[in-house]
C-alpha cells in the first residue's frame, strides 16, 4: 500500500463513527456471537402523498402473496422468514419488471412487530402502519420503485383507516435516511440494540419531543430482552 493510500484510509477511518467501526470488527468474528447497532426511528404523520408525475420507471407494483415466495426468496434468501410473515398477517408489495421481481417492502399493523433482523420488539400504536424490510435490486434503485411502494402504502392506509407510518433506518445508512427525510419522515428516536449470543437488548437513547406527536406517535420502544 502506498503512503497516499494509507493516508486516505486513515482519514476515512477517522471520519467513521465509533459504532460503525465496532460493527465492522464484531461482524468479522465467526458466527457473529455479538453484534451492535442503532435503530433510527422515523415517523410520517398522515397518508403518504406521491404525485403521479413521480411514479415513473419501468417497474409495476402489486400486492404479493404466498405464491410469490420463490420470487421474494430469489431477491433475498429468507423464504422461511417471508412465509412466517404471511402467516402472521403482514402485507408485502412486490415490484416487477417484465415479470421479474426487482424489489419488495413489508408492512405490519399489529400492535407489536418482532423485528427479526435484530430480535427486537417494535411497538406499533393504533392508527399506524409499520413499514419495514424494503429491498430494491441495485440495477433499479433511483428509478422510482421506492416511491411506488409508498404510493401502494397510501392506498393500503386509506382502505384500512390508518393515519401514520412508523419505520426505522439502521444507523450508518445515510442514503436511506436522507431519502426518508426528503419524503417527509421525521426523526422520532433512536434505540441502541445489543445482540449477545442470540439474545437482544434494546436501550432507548433519545425520544422525540415534538408536541405535534403528542398522543399520536408511537413511543420509543422500552428496554426489552428477547430470545
Amino acid at each position: 500500500m502506498t503512503t497516499a493510500a494509507l493516508r486516505r484510509k486513515t482519514a476515512m477511518l477517522a471520519r467513521t463513527p465509533p459504532l460503525l467501526i465496532a460493527q465492522k470488527l464484531l461482524r468479522r468474528v465467526p458466527f457473529r456471537p455479538v453484534d451492535v447497532g442503532k435503530l433510527c426511528l422515523l415517523t410520517y404523520d398522515g397518508v403518504p402523498r406521491v404525485p403521479p408525475s413521480l411514479l415513473r420507471g419501468p417497474a409495476a407494483v402489486r400486492e404479493a402473496t404466498r405464491a410469490d415466495l420463490d420470487a421474494l426468496a430469489g431477491l433475498c434468501d429468507r423464504r422461511d422468514a417471508f412465509a412466517n410473515r404471511f402467516a402472521a398477517g403482514d402485507r408485502c408489495v412486490i415490484a416487477e419488471v417484465d415479470g421479474r421481481a426487482v424489489g419488495f417492502e413489508w408492512f405490519c399493523d399489529a400492535d407489536v412487530h418482532h423485528e427479526t433482523g435484530w430480535g427486537y420488539d417494535i411497538d406499533v400504536p393504533a392508527g399506524y402502519v409499520y413499514a419495514y424490510d424494503a429491498f430494491i435490486d441495485r440495477a433499479y434503485r433511483n428509478t422510482g420503485v421506492w416511491l411506488k411502494f409508498k404510493a401502494y402504502l397510501a392506498g393500503l392506509m386509506l382502505r384500512a383507516g390508518k393515519r401514520g407510518v412508523l419505520t426505522f433506518v439502521d444507523y450508518g445508512n445515510w442514503a436511506s435516511h436522507r431519502t426518508h427525510l426528503r419524503f417527509g419522515f421525521k426523526p422520532f428516536g433512536t434505540v441502541l440494540v445489543l445482540k449477545l449470543f442470540g439474545r437482544s437488548i434494546g436501550i432507548p437513547l433519545q425520544s422525540c419531543s415534538n408536541p405535534a406527536y403528542a398522543g399520536a406517535a408511537p413511543r420509543v420502544p422500552t428496554l426489552g430482552l428477547h430470545e
